[in-house]
């Protein structure tokens, strides 16, 4: 049997963890336990990190490792933070989810909130450095400047969070959840300036699932105060999906082979392949949110793809964070709404691919360990891995089509 390749840890959890002897995620300043029970999160060796400003924030951001934070006061801010925030106010703002309504709440809501909320300037800033990065004829060192800065503004804005979420009320509950929306933005953004492509070819599950995992942190924050947030512009992003579409109007989707062929495939995952019920639940979300993004359309829902993950049952959560080979399989799927959401979701770019071959090398190495097969080939073949990566690639790329088709048609009519 060959051993299990094992992702690099540190050697240190916080001290709340360690008192209660329980596995840290080490996630920095505030790991996902501490963040979901509102506990002071302690690393031993916080104080002395916070020195040096060459430090990384942590585990989730490895692939910058590289960047240093220039050593800036807290919340200050220069003629390049001017420029981000231009950049910001003309151009980032309508380009974070689409639809009138986002942008009326991300040109002007959420500035008058940041206005006397610095951990929301901050967060923008963040988000921003990297979307400014994103220019055809920004320059490398433009690049990598871009992503310091962004780096520089999410670690001052997260121990600011941190607080918050400590003290929270129903006054500040909107502005938890739109600092929470920015994470999960930046989050998804950080890799397509912090990584070079060796990085990026080789990122691991378990790399990307820590990267998440503050975004499941956020939900349970969001689900406290939801009543107060509900009579905020933040709404939009408390609304529940809806029963699946397909079930309410089944007309909607039977004209289109594409669509057809992509739910056959998920039913036939749901019915057949998966045991666990945790991992048929996880399936059964995943095809509500598609069956709501292909009948609402593009430019409506493409926040969607970040969303189930974040929604998810911990169940499921703990079976996919222990490289269950099923629930792996069921996060690969994901990867249909991730595919269709990429070519007008620029901070979802290049995730659809993360999480395919993040998913292959973590189904091998589990079946190896499981099975003692011998070989790669033997080991994809214990999941029949060939044949999904083949239903979810065919799949996504008949998604696309649809959705594309669907733009065209509105251009068109308008």
């Amino acid at each position: 049997m060959m051993p299990r390749q094992f992702h690099r840890k540190s050697r240190f959890g916080c001290t709340e963890c360690k008192k209660l002897r329980i596995k840290c995620d080490e996630i920095e300043p505030i790991c996902g336990r501490c963040l979901r029970t509102r506990s002071n999160c302690y690393y031993p060796r916080q104080a002395a990190r916070n020195t040096n400003a060459s430090d990384e924030t942590g585990p989730p951001w490895t692939a910058a490792r590289h960047l240093s934070a220039p050593p800036q006061p807290p919340s200050s801010f220069d003629l390049l933070d001017m420029t981000l925030m231009h950049h910001y106010a003309t151009d980032t703002c309508k380009h974070l989810f689409m639809g009138s309504w986002q942008v009326q709440l991300w040109q002007y809501d959420i500035p008058a909130l940041a206005a006397s909320h610095v951990v929301l300037l901050h967060g923008i800033l963040a988000v921003t450095a990297i979307h400014y990065a994103g220019r055809e004829n920004a320059t490398p060192a433009q690049r990598d400047l871009c992503a310091t800065r962004s780096l520089h503004h999410h670690s001052l804005s997260l121990p600011r969070f941190q607080a918050m979420v400590a003290s929270a009320s129903a006054e500040t509950a909107p502005v938890i959840v739109a600092y929470a929306v920015l994470l999960g933005l930046w989050v998804y953004a950080f890799p397509q300036v912090a990584a070079d492509e060796n990085d990026d070819e080789h990122q691991s599950l378990g790399d990307i699932l820590t990267m998440i995992q503050a975004m499941r942190g956020a939900r349970a924050v969001l689900n406290l105060y939801r009543d107060a947030i509900t009579q905020s512009p933040m709404r939009v992003f408390v609304t529940n999906p809806p029963p699946s579409p397909f079930l309410l109007s089944p007309e909607k989707f039977e004209d289109d082979d594409r669509v057809s062929r992509v739910r056959q495939a998920l039913y036939y995952l749901r019915d057949q392949v998966l045991h666990h019920e945790s991992d048929k639940d996880a399936a059964q979300q995943l095809q509500i949110y598609l069956d709501r993004y292909v009948a609402k359309g593009p430019g409506h829902n493409n926040r969607l793809a970040a969303a189930w993950i974040a929604r998810v049952g911990d169940d499921y959560w703990a079976r996919l964070r222990g490289g269950q080979p099923h629930a792996v399989l069921v996060f690969a799927y994901s990867a249909l709404l991730v595919r269709a959401s990429e070519h007008e979701c620029w901070w979802m770019s290049g995730w659809s691919e993360r999480i395919m071959r993040a998913c292959r090398r973590e189904v091998m190495s589990s079946s190896l360990e499981r099975h003692g097969i011998a070989t790669a080939a033997a080991a994809a073949a214990a999941i029949d891995w060939v044949w999904h990566e083949h239903q979810i690639r065919a799949g996504a790329d008949g998604l696309v089509d649809v959705v594309r088709s669907m733009q065209a048609g509105g251009a068109s009519s308008g």
